[in-house]
């Protein structure tokens, strides 16, 4: 009778210790699972957050690995923005962007005027479909026009830059991008900035834009 009590007793360990383990097993699974849920949904937070700190935001061309790197901080209600954009922005493009010596970023820094911020706005939604450059020398180059940053008249700069006009309003009355100037008045003023245009010449401020040209070719020449 005690032989058969211990066998029982035998079999009830073993059963009490596979239980015990399935429960530990089950237990390891589950906080697998919430590890692997948690990594999932931070994750690109993180990465998102850390990229937002080392990139430049803003709008780039050329060749990423061009010897220099010229970042303008610019408003389209700026007369000396308008100014360059006119004199200047094109020939440097064309010569030195184009030609692969310059990698170029273009950064709204707009002022509070309700002009500039939609002037911004909108040349966000440009971008949208891959037309901002075109889309900004449309509104510089109807900077002169009497009341140039209204809604029609910024409709009708994306019409001309050959933007999709309807996606485009869509764009603006979405609010998609009516907050998206912030980060890039963030980095701004992180880099120094106060006044427009101001240029970061391979991390250099330079606050004069008739001495772009030559600070660049000084670091071309070096």
């Amino acid at each position: 009778m005690s032989a058969n009590l211990s066998k029982r007793e035998i079999l009830r360990r073993k059963r009490q210790e596979q239980k015990r383990r399935t429960a530990i097993t089950f237990i390891l699974v589950a906080v697998a699972v919430i590890l692997l849920i948690l990594v999932a949904i931070l994750l690109p937070k993180f990465l998102t957050e850390n990229a937002s700190d080392t990139a430049t935001p803003g709008f780039s061309i050329g060749d990423p690995d061009a010897p220099v790197t010229v970042v303008e901080f610019s408003s389209y209600t700026c007369s000396h923005c308008y100014t360059f954009n006119e004199d200047t922005a094109k020939n440097f493009i064309r010569d030195y962007v184009d030609t692969g010596m310059v990698y170029f970023t273009y950064i709204n820094y707009p002022s509070n005027s309700e002009g500039s911020l939609r002037a911004a706005e909108a040349s966000y939604c440009a971008a949208d479909q891959g037309k901002f450059y075109e889309y900004k020398d449309q509104v510089f180059g109807n900077f002169a026009v009497a009341d140039s940053f209204s809604e029609e008249n910024l409709v009708a700069y994306a019409n001309a830059a050959g933007l999709d006009v309807g996606a485009f309003e869509n764009c603006m009355a979405s609010g998609k991008f009516s907050n998206a100037y912030i980060q890039d008045v963030q980095f701004a003023q992180q880099s120094g900035v106060t006044a427009t245009p101001t240029f970061l010449i391979n991390g250099e401020l330079l606050v004069t834009s008739s001495d772009l040209l030559p600070t660049v070719d000084n670091y071309l020449a070096n």
